[in-house]
């Protein structure tokens, strides 16, 4: 399985024409709404670290499926934003970067093509920064499917991300992973993204996976997870399969006769802010 699996995770590593940018890759200046200032007429911010972990069991689906029974999460892009989600819109058609990320894996797209975290740092209207949590960003990994500890893609259970953002009062966040094996199926929180600190109250501080759900891109029609050969990671290449030409909905609200666990059963997403500072004090090279 190890050959198939690299083929289907390659661009989530930098192969296939593709590189992984580090997490502050695509930061953009746009302010935000509702700033917060301090007494010296500076905006307060703060440093949060997102942990993005795999808590899936292994034998999610049949020891025959393409991943061996278990869930894999693949690395992903993100935003800091001040309005909607970014990433997608509720009832309308994926982005090619988006599609790409959906499909087969990788934030940075579909080779000669603009990946999701390129989609990111264009809109400098709503986002604030992005990038993208990527294989070095990977802090453990027991059952790594790729052989290597830490530093594979995806992750298998037992492994997660972490990488640090900066917020200020009234900013989210918003990111998307595959989930793996499937055709076209991601993690993201819902429309608003998640609240990172609320323009009245603290910084966020604990478990929020409840604002993460599983969508499907539209891209894709849906097969058996696990099964097939269209899906990632057995596909031969990362755009392989039909063209569905649907939209992005929430998979609950998809009647497409599959089972598929709870994102809580799969992942859970924690943030842990750190001291304050002024808006004006650089962030270093980890975004922290």
């Amino acid at each position: 399985m190890g050959s198939v699996a690299a083929l289907a995770v390659a661009g989530c590593s930098g192969g296939s024409g593709t590189s992984t940018p580090s997490p502050t890759d695509g930061m953009t200046e746009a302010g935000t709404m509702g700033e917060q200032m301090t007494d010296n007429g500076m905006m307060e911010s703060t440093t949060v670290t997102v942990r993005i972990e795999n808590v899936a069991p292994s034998d999610v689906y049949g020891a025959d499926s393409h991943t061996g029974g278990a869930v894999w999460v693949t690395p992903g892009a993100y935003a800091v934003h001040s309005n909607g989600n970014p990433i997608y819109t509720d009832g309308e058609s994926a982005s090619i970067g988006l599609e790409a990320l959906a499909e087969a894996g990788p934030p940075t797209g579909f080779d000669g093509e603009p990946g999701l975290v390129d989609e990111l740092s264009g809109m400098t209207d709503n986002v604030a920064h992005s990038g993208a949590y990527s294989p070095e960003n990977t802090v453990a990994d027991p059952n790594d499917p790729m052989g290597e500890v830490p530093g594979a893609a995806p992750i298998a259970p037992g492994g997660a991300f972490e990488f640090d953002v900066q917020a200020t009062p009234g900013q989210k966040l918003s990111f998307a992973s595959m989930f793996v094996p499937s055709n076209d199926i991601f993690f993201a929180p819902g429309a608003d993204g998640i609240t990172l600190w609320p323009e009245d109250g603290e910084p966020t501080s604990g478990d929020v996976t409840d604002s993460v759900h599983l969508w499907d891109a539209g891209t894709e029609p849906n097969g058996q997870p696990g099964q097939g050969p269209d899906q990632a990671p057995a596909q031969e290449r990362p755009d392989q399969g039909d063209d569905e030409g649907g939209v992005v909905r929430r998979l609950s609200n998809v009647d497409d006769g599959y089972s598929y666990p709870d994102v809580s059963d799969v992942i859970q997403v924690t943030l842990t802010p750190h001291d304050s500072m002024e808006d004006g004090e650089s962030m270093n090279d980890d975004g922290s």
